[in-house]
């Protein structure tokens, strides 16, 4: 069991020295759905204590023991209000060497990138039309290579969303996945439900309590359904 305290005046610390544009969080891994702990500066992304983690907390959380990384940086997110991040989390290990919490520093890049925007089109006059990216309005945030004019290259690859509520998360998560088949659920093959189930477990939907509930009732299945699924995985994992 690791004690939080200390850490708790790091989000303080660190607030006050890098300023306003940076959003400091410290995550209880223990307690996922109200996980946020300590936040300084969480108008940037609308966030407060009791908060949940964010879906890339997750799947880095469900692979942890697996790359024994301790840190992931300069990655990208998008909040529900708009805001663009250069994020990077550091886990906390408890003495079994478990994630216990993680430290979150989150960049508030926006203003950059509408200068850049400004420099492109108004001074630079780029026949290329260089432009802000564009995210879905659902605020699921997906990687595209056209981000990559204004977001560098070697961190477009990975985007967190900043949801206000676990069952934003938890919603965030199952559509991301569903848009990868273009039928109509009620269409999925049992193979394709099994497909579903396998990468959000991966991408750690069931660590958060309802998120069993909430895909049976997205596939239209009963949870046992689902449960059956999960215990069949890890047979054919052991």
């Amino acid at each position: 069991m690791v004690k939080l305290d200390k850490y708790i005046s790091y989000v303080d610390f660190l607030g006050e020295t890098f300023g306003d544009n940076y959003e400091i969080v410290l995550h209880d891994l223990s307690n996922p759905e109200h996980s946020i702990v300590a936040i300084v500066h969480g108008e940037l992304s609308g966030r407060h204590v009791g908060g949940p983690v964010t879906d890339l907390t997750l799947k880095i959380l469900k692979r942890f023991k697996q790359e024994r990384k301790t840190y992931f940086s300069n990655y990208h997110g998008k909040t529900m209000n708009g805001h663009v991040f250069l994020c990077s989390s550091y886990f906390i290990q408890d003495e079994a060497g478990e994630a216990a919490a993680v430290l979150c520093i989150n960049h508030n890049v926006t203003p950059y990138m509408q200068v850049r925007e400004f420099i492109t089109n108004h001074i630079i006059k780029d026949s290329g039309g260089l432009k802000m990216p564009e995210f879905p309005s659902n605020h699921e945030a997906v990687v595209k290579q056209e981000v990559s004019p204004l977001v560098p290259k070697a961190v477009a690859n990975a985007f967190e969303n900043f949801q206000g509520t676990v069952n934003d998360v938890i919603d965030t998560m199952i559509t991301h996945v569903l848009r990868n088949y273009n039928v109509p659920v009620a269409r999925l093959s049992g193979k394709e439900r099994k497909e579903i189930v396998h990468a959000l477990n991966e991408n750690g939907l069931f660590l958060l309590k309802g998120g069993i509930p909430a895909l049976a009732a997205r596939l239209n299945v009963s949870e046992p359904t689902i449960y059956r699924h999960l215990r069949r995985e890890k047979i054919e994992n052991s």
